[in-house]
């Protein structure tokens, strides 16, 4: 970092802190640990920063500390938290009909079908749709080719594509989308 260290620290704090935690969130689905590892990420960036200059680079960086660090603490616990695990969706009830499917039991099956998506294809779908970075940025962060985020998110909308198809007509298609794209930014 530079002279100001305990300024440029603070500033970086404060325009990344919500933003990774979010990320981390949609990798992890445990608020308390995504802040964790959101936390861990800045204290080893504090630990080094005399060493660091990233300059421009410092967003990639921090997204692929991130995404780095949420990926070794799910090795790490052998465990993810699953929207099924919420004692919300004990309530909802399965619709008799594909044309009353509820707005949250759609939100739901979402959810899930992300949930399953397998942990390659589930962060580089959400750094894409959710975080907004474009597949050169994402192949960057994850130090991936270019390629293979591509395909990876081939992989990942077809089995969104195919896990989603039962649940939508054509009616509720546009809210499905809607609901992905803007489901996590707002968590």
């Amino acid at each position: 970092m530079q002279k100001n260290g305990k300024q440029d620290f603070e500033a970086l704090f404060k325009n990344y802190h919500r933003q990774l935690v979010n990320l981390a969130y949609n990798l992890l689905r445990d608020k308390d640990l995504a802040k964790d590892v959101v936390q861990e990420v800045f204290l080893k960036l504090w630990k080094n920063k005399d060493e660091l200059h990233f300059g421009e680079q410092i967003h990639h960086y921090l997204f692929r500390a991130t995404v780095h660090t949420a990926m070794n603490a799910i090795r790490f616990q052998k465990k993810i938290v699953r929207i099924d695990d919420d004692p919300v969706i004990d309530t909802l009830t399965a619709s008799e009909h594909r044309d009353d499917i509820s707005y949250t039991e759609l939100e739901v099956n979402v959810r899930e079908a992300i949930d399953r998506l397998p942990p390659k294809c589930k962060t580089i779908y959400l750094l894409s749709r959710h975080e907004g970075l474009k597949y050169q940025q994402i192949a960057d962060v994850l130090e991936l080719s270019l390629k293979t985020v591509e395909n990876q998110m081939g992989i990942a909308l077809e089995k969104l594509r195919q896990d989603l198809k039962p649940f939508l007509t054509p009616n509720l298609l546009v809210i499905a989308l809607l609901i992905a794209f803007v489901l996590w930014t707002i968590l």
